[in-house]
């Protein structure tokens, strides 16, 4: 269950900013979860709105890069090569300044709270704390140039993972690889318990699906993943792995021979799934397979969202996805948000968090109703910093308000301001242009006549 999350001095999130999940109010249509040992409650869906280049999918690449900080800090990062952080970089003195990240969240009935900071070269700080009931209790806390300090709550083999410790790995990345169980499952939640969907893992969400496709059909029963590719109204029947023919797989076995013959046994090749998909259609004249390539974009981005969408919702995890309505029709976008809203559908607690510009989805047609705790604008100041801002800092006369016309005509900022002057003054100089070049033409020359004349003028 992700609670808030915290962040500052990544991309164009230059001072501290926070996205919380917290429910405002109560409403017993959405699929509110109880917050352990709390009077609070968490909202299954939160919307992020901003005009282009205002930084809303920063907020989503901050979670991911927190995300892989923890999975990758201690096994993939270089040792020598310093934290490969994405810091605000319009100022001058850019590298001077250390980024946060800090997220709570609740695991078994206990909120913990984990966070910490890193310049270009080292990890500046790292903590994790829980909350089982009074006040908070420490677990561990690092600082750079000392020993790192431990609660009573925290056992195992503390100090030696201490030791293998270096200066641009996090604690928590190191203990996990070390098997630490208490610290093993905080890890497992970055890795199973949040999940982040964008256009550069698309190939790996693709092949998640292919995947959850064939153990549905091999296992029988009951296919939801079927199921939801003929909701959508795509024409799609089902999806089918094109299996390689004798003549291709005898070929790429000799290639990958002769490359461990030069690189040794460490060459790991890995073949996507989505390159062999093919998507079926049934017709009144019978069955037919087309290559995903020939599918429209709205039909691959839906089928690359479902594994994701189906696995959170199965496992009561939480998907953060960058530009949710990215070639998806609104209906589309609106249904797939109504099963996290839902409470019949999203029965283990399931959250979404995205970003995006569909503001149907904000409107009173809209199937699913968002209400104002879950949504949140992002826009720049003249210095280029992105602010993260809730809907319910901003007055609202009563809740019958159309919260999407209040939107579109700038009640809450967050919307792209087009300069109409400047527009007109384009314009302008265009026309000229163009009737200069006209005129050097004369009135000798006919129209379509191209001797002794440039034929095209340069107007750009």
């Amino acid at each position: 269950m992700l609670l808030r999350f915290q962040v500052e001095n990544h991309a164009s999130l230059r001072d501290e900013q926070e996205l919380s999940l917290i429910a405002d109010d109560r409403h017993d249509e959405r699929a509110e979860r109880a917050v352990p040992r709390s009077r609070h409650r968490t909202v299954p869906v939160a919307a992020v709105y901003g005009p282009n280049a205002s930084g809303k999918s920063n907020v989503i690449d901050a979670i991911a890069w927190m995300r892989a900080a923890v999975l990758g800090s201690f096994r993939r990062w270089d040792p020598a090569g310093g934290v490969p952080r994405r810091s605000f970089s319009l100022r001058t003195d850019s590298a001077a300044h250390p980024s946060s990240f800090g997220i709570e969240f609740a695991l078994d009935s206990i909120r913990y709270e984990y966070g910490f900071t890193v310049n270009d070269r080292q990890v500046l700080e790292e903590w994790l704390y829980s909350h089982s009931g009074g006040k908070p209790r420490r677990l561990y806390e690092r600082r750079s140039g000392e020993p790192v300090r431990f609660g009573r709550g925290l056992t195992g083999r503390r100090r030696t993972i201490e030791e293998l410790l270096r200066p641009n790995s996090l604690y928590l990345s190191v203990a996990a690889a070390q098997g630490h169980e208490l610290l093993g499952a905080i890890f497992r939640w970055f890795r199973e318990g949040l999940a982040v969907a964008t256009d550069y893992d698309f190939q790996k969400r693709l092949d998640y699906t292919v995947e959850m496709c064939l153990s549905e059909r091999a296992k029988g029963g009951a296919q939801p993943m079927m199921g939801l590719l003929r909701f959508a109204d795509l024409g799609v029947g089902g999806l089918e792995i094109q299996e390689l023919d004798r003549e291709h797989k005898e070929e790429q076995d000799r290639v990958l021979a002769a490359l461990r013959d030069v690189l040794g046994e460490r060459v790991m090749v890995h073949e996507s799934l989505g390159d062999r998909v093919r998507v079926e259609h049934r017709t009144p004249e019978g069955a037919f397979t087309l290559g995903l390539g020939e599918e429209s974009s709205g039909t691959r981005t839906w089928i690359g969202l479902l594994g994701p969408v189906l696995a959170a919702l199965a496992g009561g995890t939480a998907l953060c996805v960058d530009e949710l309505d990215a070639r998806l029709h609104p209906h589309l976008a609106d249904a797939l948000v109504g099963m996290f809203q839902s409470p019949e559908v999203n029965t283990r607690g399931a959250q979404l968090v995205f970003s995006t510009h569909e503001t149907a989805l904000l409107g009173r047609n809209a199937r699913t109703e968002l209400f104002r705790d879950q949504v949140w604008f992002t826009e720049k100041d003249r210095s280029g910093a992105t602010n993260i801002t809730s809907m319910i800092e901003f007055k609202v006369r009563d809740s019958c308000e159309n919260l999407e016309k209040r939107y579109l005509v700038g009640r809450y900022g967050a919307v792209p301001f087009f300069d109409g002057d400047l527009l007109r003054e384009i314009v302008e100089e265009l026309a000229q242009g163009s009737d200069g070049a006209a005129g050097e033409r004369g009135p000798q020359q006919e129209e379509g006549d191209s001797s002794g004349a440039e034929e095209v003028p340069h107007l750009l």
